[in-house]
């Protein structure tokens, strides 16, 4: 009786390690095929490897992350380094979790999160430990990397307040063009707007944008000076156009403007806007338009 006992054992334990030895290759599998698809830019097929209740934590934000927006992630890298690669140099698995040491590598050859390309190469080592819901899809993933490094090696060489102003240049080039999306996709999702004292929302503001290229094709946001500290930017200077289509319900008057602005704007670490304040004298605008004298001509 206790050496059957004892076989019975030897088979539980033969069978326990025969599974454990399975499941470590198809999370290798797993892992191997995430990093791969990652770089190819095969978001879909990402998604696909990833739980629904999915959860990614990363340094570069001060919160979790969904599936959603992981894949969001992930789009985003590639688009920045699109030659990038996530080289595995070592990985231990356990149950249902998988440690992964490794090196990426990429040139940042596109916009990185609102900033224009620096053509800078990055090679920085990561950890990343995964956690499998027990059917071979991804639960949660947590990576981590120095991130000082990574803005480094991303800005050798460039002066730290070209990006900041770069990203204001390219988001008021984005409004006198009339494309009140790509305007916004300079702003964080909560970032807040106070136009001639007044705050607005993003639909006030790509509204008025419309409005302002409807009424005024020709519109164009000169900028006399640009003044960059830290994640501040504070620019002035002039708005000029031609009123020849209907503005504001009213007919065209083709009268042209000249109307000095203000903008103060703050920056998050993503590079994304904050916070905004633009003044702009309306008064001056109403004058110009019905064929007031204009100040500043």
């Amino acid at each position: 009786m206790k050496q059957l006992k004892f076989f019975s054992l030897v088979i539980l334990f033969s069978l326990l390690q025969t599974a454990t030895f399975a499941q470590s290759q198809n999370a290798s599998k797993v892992v191997t095929d995430y990093f791969a698809w990652i770089d190819a830019g095969n978001i879909e097929a990402v998604g696909s490897l990833l739980t629904d209740d999915f959860v990614a934590t990363a340094p570069f934000a001060p919160v979790p992350f969904d599936k959603m927006a992981w894949r969001g992630v992930g789009q985003g890298f590639k688009t920045a380094f699109s030659g990038m690669q996530h080289e595995i140099t070592d990985w231990v698995a356990s149950g249902n979790k998988v440690a992964v040491k490794g090196m990426f590598r990429g040139t940042n050859t596109g916009p990185n999160m609102g900033n224009p390309p620096t053509g800078n190469k990055v090679s920085l080592p990561f950890n990343t430990f995964f956690e499998f819901d027990g059917m071979g899809k991804i639960k949660s993933l947590v990576t981590q990397f120095d991130m000082k490094s990574f803005e480094a090696q991303l800005m050798a060489g460039r002066d730290p307040n070209a990006a900041a102003e770069a990203a204001i240049r390219a988001m008021l080039a984005a409004a006198d063009a009339g494309d009140g999306d790509k305007f916004m996709s300079y702003w964080a999702a909560d970032g807040v707007n106070y136009f001639a004292g007044k705050q607005t929302s993003g639909d006030d503001m790509t509204k008025r944008i419309m409005a302002f290229s409807m009424g005024f094709p020709d519109i164009k946001r000169h900028l006399d000076e640009v003044v960059v500290s830290g994640n501040n930017v504070t620019v002035r200077g002039w708005v000029t156009g031609t009123n020849t289509s209907q503005f504001r319900g009213q007919a065209p008057t083709g009268n042209s403007i000249k109307v000095p602005w203000l903008g103060f704007y703050k920056l998050d670490n993503a590079g994304k806007v904050q916070s905004g304040w633009v003044e702009f004298d309306t008064q001056i605008l109403e004058s110009q338009l019905m064929g007031g004298s204009a100040t500043g001509k």
